[in-house]
């Protein structure tokens, strides 16, 4: 399995998993501002070069039974490859400073951010992390 997220992000989100006390929140919380994730992409400027800016991608993300949208994050190549199936998604890195700039730049609608969609779930409302 190829981590993109860092060892001592991934240890919060399962002590969060599992227990959802004040010091396991404060723990993801800061390790949440400090690692990356895949994030799922169609890239529909397909001259675009490493440096993609918001009109060369358009964002997957899924709809809940409320018709709320949610951005998708991933923490390793396995978790997204089983997301993507045989869809042309492509993974771009993104940290949630990104996912910040995201929601309230391009995605406005966009509720959040979910973890590990199909695994986990963890799910990060907007307002967690954006002022």
């Amino acid at each position: 399995m190829s981590n993109i997220s860092t060892d001592s992000f991934l240890l919060a989100m399962e002590n969060l998993l599992n227990d959802r006390s004040d010091e396991n929140c404060t723990n993801f919380e800061k390790e949440l501002a400090q690692t990356e994730f895949l994030s799922p992409v169609c890239i529909t400027n397909k001259n675009a070069t490493d440096d993609l800016n918001t009109s060369d991608v358009s964002f997957i993300n899924i709809t809940d039974g409320d018709n709320n949208i949610f951005l998708l994050a991933f923490t390793d190549s396995e978790k997204f490859d089983k997301f993507k199936k045989d869809n042309p998604f492509t993974p771009i890195k993104a940290t949630i400073k990104d996912f910040e700039y995201i929601l309230t730049n391009v995605e406005k609608d966009a509720k959040g951010v979910v973890i590990n969609i199909g695994d986990e779930a963890v799910f990060i409302p907007k307002d967690k992390f954006i002022n």
